[in-house]
């Protein structure tokens, strides 16, 4: 047993100067622990440092929701100076973007072509929309290629907006199928509006 402890402790013994030691294709630490090394150097000589341009800073609803005033829905041109959001659950991806101007919503989808938006249920109406017919003559049907959902998010409210498409189907008869819907709920307990593009 003894013959077996000693072995061991020499072969740790001799092990341990090897990890210790720093491999030879290491490079020296550069001072201040800042990294070193050619992407290091090329990093560094970048013009914003490497870091590159600050991400915008994306308002979140639940965590910082509307103030209780009620206004008027925005005109056209007050869109431009709206903030975006980030929606609690976001299926939409790069088709859809919401922005919002006081207590206003809006929610913009791009989609092949729009056959109906529907409000499936809302304890508050005030809903409004309008499609993008600029490039609804490449869609065979001539239907909108894209839809603007605008709404107020307020305490209280609870609503759900449906977005079908038109589909082709079997010998070309016209179909429809749910693209997106929209939901929304601010309700006693909720920190903040929850709302979801499904």
């Amino acid at each position: 047993m003894k013959k077996l402890l000693w072995i061991g402790t020499v072969l740790l013994g001799a092990l341990a100067p090897a990890q210790a030691a720093e491999p030879p294709s290491a490079a020296p630490a550069a001072p201040d622990g800042a990294a070193a090394g050619p992407l290091a150097e090329a990093v560094a000589a970048l013009p914003d440092g490497g870091e590159g341009a600050a991400a915008p800073k994306v308002r979140v609803l639940e965590e910082a929701p509307p103030a209780p005033e009620r206004t008027p829905r925005p005109q056209a041109a007050e869109w431009d100076a709206a903030e975006p959001v980030r929606l609690a659950r976001d299926r939409g991806g790069a088709a859809c973007k919401a922005r919002m101007r006081r207590e206003w919503l809006r929610v913009d989808c791009a989609m092949p072509s729009v056959a109906v938006v529907r409000t499936l249920g809302a304890s508050a109406g005030e809903e409004w929309l309008w499609l993008d017919q600029k490039n609804s003559e490449h869609d065979p049907l001539g239907l909108a290629t894209g839809v603007s959902v605008v709404f107020p998010v307020r305490f209280g409210d609870r609503r759900v907006i449906e977005i079908l498409s038109a589909t082709g189907g079997y010998r070309s008869e016209l179909g429809v199928s749910t693209a997106f819907v929209i939901s929304e709920q601010w309700l006693d307990g909720d920190a903040g509006p929850i709302v979801g593009l499904l």
